[in-house]
């Protein structure tokens, strides 16, 4: 199965299930209060607030033990769904082994310990699957939302002096950006074709876009694409220019004074 998405290894996403879990756990008995779990709680003697408030520390603290570890083993034990739910279910089999181990004792051994194992588990397992499945999918959804904002962010939207967008072009399939007048030609590879699109807007106004997607200036009227570069030349007279890894794509200009940025590219 696929490696479930990197968002749930981090620090938020496990306070979401350490202090979720148990906090839902709490809220859910002393509101709806199930029958099950009541009457195992209760024992007879309204001890149900404090039991239950007992029962959240407990699972509480097998959270703590079970989240930091994930958080620390996540990425060399290369986490995929399977392996996660197993996790998830484990959590869930030691949480109902100190939940029985407690009751046990505050029942002064009335009932073998092994079917107080099977009732908190039942117990815990008709509750906490709710804040389980809700956090899966609401973390699923916020895996697929981040992934789609990197997937949108790569893309450059160039603007007209209107704030029109005009074209929306992956950074990685533009050259060069050339001002000439009151337009900027914009070189960009579509498949193998060398395509140029003419946007009537001022280099200046481009700049943050330049800098924010990894093109450098290279020359005054110039913003190059530093990973289309394929060599640095100087001919006789000291002029340099950048020679593109597109063979239909011209030399492009470069001033000493930003040869040292891009060389340190190549």
């Amino acid at each position: 199965m696929d490696k479930i998405p990197a968002i749930f290894s981090k620090l938020s996403s496990q306070l979401l299930y350490l202090l979720g879990i148990p906090a839902f756990f709490l809220c859910f008995m002393l509101i709806y209060q199930p029958a099950l779990a009541t009457q195992l709680l209760d024992m007879g003697k309204d001890m149900l607030s404090f039991n239950t408030t007992i029962i959240m520390c407990i699972l509480l603290g097998v959270m703590i033990i079970s989240r930091v570890l994930m958080m620390v083993l996540f990425h060399q034990m290369r986490l995929n769904w399977w392996r996660y739910v197993v996790w998830e279910v484990a959590e869930l089999i030691i949480m109902s082994l100190f939940m029985a181990l407690y009751l046990t004792l505050m029942y002064k051994g009335v009932y073998p310990y092994f079917n107080v194992v099977g009732q908190s588990l039942y117990a815990l397992l008709i509750i906490c699957i709710y804040p389980y499945v809700i956090f899966n999918i609401a973390l699923i959804f916020a895996a697929q939302k981040e992934e789609q904002a990197t997937y949108d962010d790569s893309l450059m939207r160039f603007v007209d002096s209107t704030q029109r967008v005009k074209l929306m072009i992956a950074s990685s399939a533009v050259l060069y950006v050339k001002a000439e007048e009151n337009y900027v030609h914009i070189r960009y590879m579509e498949g193998d074709r060398l395509k140029e699109y003419a946007l009537r807007a001022s280099m200046k106004s481009l700049e943050e876009l330049m800098h924010k997607h990894g093109l450098i200036r290279c020359q005054r009227s110039y913003y190059i694409n530093p990973h289309h570069i394929k060599v640095l030349r100087r001919d006789k007279e000291g002029m340099i220019s950048a020679e593109l890894n597109t063979p239909q794509a011209q030399p492009i200009p470069v001033s000493p004074r930003y040869y040292e940025e891009l060389a340190k590219w190549l």
